[in-house]
């Protein structure tokens, strides 16, 4: 690891605004199914969920910044997957042991195949939802080392065209997007151990299907006040970007909607590896750190403050927040039940992202205590 250096100031930001965004996806994710849903709600849950969908590409790039900004010395391998381990697994085991515990209750430990089913739950991420992400991710800081060896080679290769293979990356991953089957269906066949699986029952936490967003990141992270300049020069044009492809979802979305014989709404254009997904998250992960860095220019204080809060606690707070939001949508609803979807849809949202962080602070807290005590 390179000599300490400056704090990239907008991180938490970006943090606290991808936080809150899985937390928005996760409370339109329980609203959408709700019985007699009007068209009019429909349609706004949807821009809700385009607004948030952000969130797993741009932690993705995050850590893609952070670790090609923080490791330009070089990385011993041991040191830093124990890091990682401590930072990362330490967090998520008891975590993962509460979701599953919850998941099958006594018959964990009442036979053979019930301790397999648990340890399968815990190793997958199966035990709640949203613990795919943390299986998925914790790959990328598996391969980190080999990655960044392959990432600075393609730069010195590249030379002054490293922009130009960065846009023909995109695009190349956008072509994928539509036409990955083909390697699925080879790695499946090859009945790879583990591997195969990530192709198939386990695609959606395969790293694979994700790296670009992470490649993003490491060019953010090796050309950092270059890139930043590059984002400030264009924020208009990236913000403008990132509405229409906004609106283009939304007409999408909405034009797949069943009006006959009753009203049906369905949100599967917005699953992540699709080519149309896979140009709508690279545009919003730019206009994410653009209107980061104009946040934390312009924005109140106070204001900057709470979500800098949110980004700081947003590991453990994502990994608490599926339990949280059963309590939040539990009390939105029993507090507002005549309300609308909507109404009560960011009413659980902001219990939900107060929970959460609240939560997250007093572990750390507690943490802090029981670390004090023993020293």
């Amino acid at each position: 690891m390179s000599p300490r250096k400056p704090v990239i100031e907008e991180i938490d930001y970006l943090r606290g605004f991808a936080f809150l965004a899985v937390v928005m996806q996760h409370v339109v994710g329980h609203y959408a199914f709700e019985p007699k849903l009007q068209l009019a709600d429909g349609v706004l849950l949807g821009i809700l969920l385009l607004l948030a969908k952000f969130a797993v590409p741009l932690f993705i790039f995050i850590t893609g910044l952070v670790l090609f900004y923080n490791y330009d010395w070089g990385v011993a391998y041991g040191p830093f997957l124990r890091k990682r381990s401590r930072d990362i697994l330490l967090p998520y085991l008891p975590w993962a042991v509460l979701y599953a515990f919850i998941v099958m209750g006594g018959s964990a430990f009442s036979s053979w195949e019930g301790l397999q089913k648990f340890g399968r739950l815990l190793f997958t991420g199966e035990a709640s939802y949203h613990l795919w992400y943390i299986v998925m991710t914790f790959q990328l800081y598996l391969l980190f080392p080999f990655l960044r060896k392959a990432v600075l080679w393609l730069d010195r290769r590249a030379g002054r065209s490293g922009a130009a293979l960065l846009v023909f990356g995109g695009l190349l991953y956008v072509w994928y997007a539509g036409h990955h089957s083909l390697v699925d269906e080879t790695m499946i066949g090859l009945r790879i151990p583990v591997l195969s699986d990530l192709f198939g029952e386990y695609r959606d936490r395969n790293s694979w299907y994700f790296l670009y967003y992470f490649v993003l990141g490491a060019a953010a992270g090796l050309y950092l006040p270059r890139w930043k300049e590059w984002i400030v020069r264009w924020h208009y044009v990236i913000i403008a970007a990132y509405a229409a492809v906004n609106l283009y979802l939304l007409y999408r979305i909405v034009s797949h909607f069943e009006l006959h014989p009753e009203l049906v709404m369905r949100y599967n254009d917005t699953f992540l590896v699709q080519p149309h997904m896979a140009v709508f998250l690279i545009v919003s992960v730019l206009a994410m750190h653009a209107m980061s860095i104009r946040f934390g220019n312009l924005a109140p204080a106070r204001l900057k403050r709470l979500i800098k809060q949110a980004g700081s606690y947003s590991y453990t707070a994502y990994l608490a927040h599926a339990l949280v939001l059963q309590a939040a949508v539990w009390a939105a609803d029993l507090t507002a039940p005549a309300a609308s979807v909507i109404v009560r849809s960011v009413l659980s949202f902001l219990l939900c992202a107060a929970g959460s962080v609240g939560a997250a602070m007093l572990l750390r807290r507690a943490a802090q205590a029981w670390q004090k005590r023993r020293a």
